[in-house]
């Protein structure tokens, strides 16, 4: 976790910024921390894992520049900057809490994140086609969103790029490149002195020309070159695909990456959402030949009705997997049928609605092999106020085994209990265990009564099987004339 947060020693520090200081030497600077340990240090200044006393919470301490703790210009331009990164709230960007002046260093206090930077994970093993694209699409939403804001990173690389023990991809070190060295602080002009990583700068940023957002795009192109290849691109960039051995890489990433990596601003994406598109292209053909690869005779379609109601189409209906994901699709609607399905009225494998048919069923009127709900009806039946099935439980169960506080059925087990065998506080049957054995049914609660009365009737709810079954068999072989009729 050290190396993920700290600062990498890509560029000259001054003698000054060499030394680092103990945690304790930095206490008194900052009372409102515990400071536990020094992650690292580089040529961006030194990073301190921290506890923030007042919310119990870890955060990073990065100290920045102490031989500009007397320069009005950085001062100025540490504040405009630092104040645009804090207004930055993004899932995949390293927050920035607050900053500052102490101790004659300019700070940072960020989120600490728990996990390992993109380096660190390389290193670990060479990244599948699958795993390095399906990185870039988040690192293409922060990226995106940034910019937007006016904001551009300029040191894109992978020491900034960190995983967290849930697998998600943070960006760190927002505009920090350009805090230390431009000569300005608007996006476009150019800079005194190139700011960023030499291997993975723009040629812009190499030969200190105005840079924009889009040398971030050709940043996040040699990354993704090098999870692929294992290799920095070369001068004249040659396709990844002719660089790596073992792995079959998608010839579409040739073209890809190659763009990013124009020399030229202008033949490059245009904006990272541009990017992302390309990439999430790929990942989508990936996920379906991966999906078809493993049930190769599972055709994947889907239909969905023009007409809604209450923001729902009238009619979803899906099959197969969704080819971005290798999941199986999941059907919403007011009528949603499919593997999982998720409406008003609800068939399918996994059904989940007001009225929900399926093999494992959950609504308020839940019909299936497994149904919960608050009234449930089925194989096994768990209710909320009635249940009635091979097995029932609920308050009120029913059926060829009964377990409830009002229990009647083959065998019945509740508080109030009747049936063949019938074990309770209060029983009456065939053979009744109880403390209170109550030989005329009258003296039994009316709700039980009623249950009792019912009971050789139950069989008969079979029938409402037949229409459900009816609906989850015609509407899908419906729904797919339709789709083949469009295509």
């Amino acid at each position: 976790m050290a190396e993920a947060m700290a600062p990498t020693q890509d560029e000259k520090t001054s003698p000054s910024s060499r030394q680092t200081l103990a945690p304790s030497e930095l206490a008194p600077h900052f009372p409102q921390l515990e400071i536990l340990e020094c992650l690292g240090r580089g040529g961006m200044g030194v990073v301190y894992k921290a506890r923030q006393k007042s919310l119990n919470r870890l955060v990073a301490l990065k100290l920045l520049a102490p031989e500009r703790a007397a320069d009005a210009t950085f001062a100025q331009r540490f504040a405009h900057e630092a104040q645009a990164l804090a207004l930055l709230n993004h899932p995949s960007i390293v927050t920035v809490h607050d900053f500052g002046q102490a101790g004659g260093f300019y700070f940072l206090l960020m989120e600490f994140v728990d996990g390992v930077n993109l380096r660190q994970a390389m290193r670990a093993g060479r990244f599948t086609p699958e795993q390095a694209l399906a990185v870039v699409p988040p690192i293409c939403e922060a990226l995106q969103y940034a910019h937007e804001h006016g904001i551009v990173h300029r040191d894109i690389k992978p020491e900034n790029l960190l995983l967290d023990k849930a697998g998600r991809v943070k960006i760190a070190d927002f505009g920090i490149a350009k805090m230390l060295h431009a000569g300005g602080s608007d996006v476009g002009l150019a800079e005194s002195q190139p700011a960023g990583t030499p291997q993975y700068m723009a040629p812009e940023q190499k030969h200190r020309r105005a840079a924009d957002h889009r040398a971030d795009i050709y940043s996040l192109g040699v990354v993704l070159y090098e999870m692929l290849t294992g290799e920095l691109p070369a001068d004249k960039s040659q396709p990844p695909s002719s660089r790596v051995r073992g792995l079959q890489i998608d010839v579409r990433l040739d073209e890809i990456i190659l763009r990013a990596l124009e020399a030229q601003p202008e033949r490059r994406y245009q904006t990272v959402a541009e990017l992302r598109t390309q990439v999430e292209t790929v990942l989508v053909g990936a996920g379906a030949r991966r999906a078809a690869a493993q049930f190769p005779g599972m055709a994947s379609w889907e239909y969905k009705s023009l007409r809604t109601l209450f923001g729902l189409p009238l009619v979803h209906v899906v099959a197969g997997f969704d080819p971005q994901t290798g999941k199986l699709r999941v059907a919403r609607g007011v009528f949603a049928f499919g593997a999982v399905a998720q409406g008003i009225f609800a068939f399918g494998g996994r059904a989940k609605g007001i009225v929900a048919f399926g093999g494992v069923a959950t609504g308020v009127l839940a019909i299936g092999g497994l149904a919960v709900g608050l009234f449930s009806l089925g194989g096994l039946a768990l209710a909320l106020l009635l249940a009635c099935g091979g097995l029932g439980i609920g308050p009120g169960a029913t059926g060829g085994g009964a377990v409830g506080y009002y229990a009647s059925g083959g065998s019945a087990l509740g508080y109030y209990a009747v049936g063949g065998l019938a074990i309770g506080k209060y029983a009456a049957g065939g053979k009744a265990i109880a403390e209170h054995v109550v030989h005329n049914l009258d003296d039994m609660p009316v709700v039980l009564q009623l249950l009792y009365r019912a009971t050789p009737w139950s069989s008969w709810l079979a029938v409402l099987f037949l229409p459900f079954i009816g609906c989850s068999i015609l509407v899908p072989i419906w729904a797919r004339r339709k789709v083949m009729a469009r295509t």
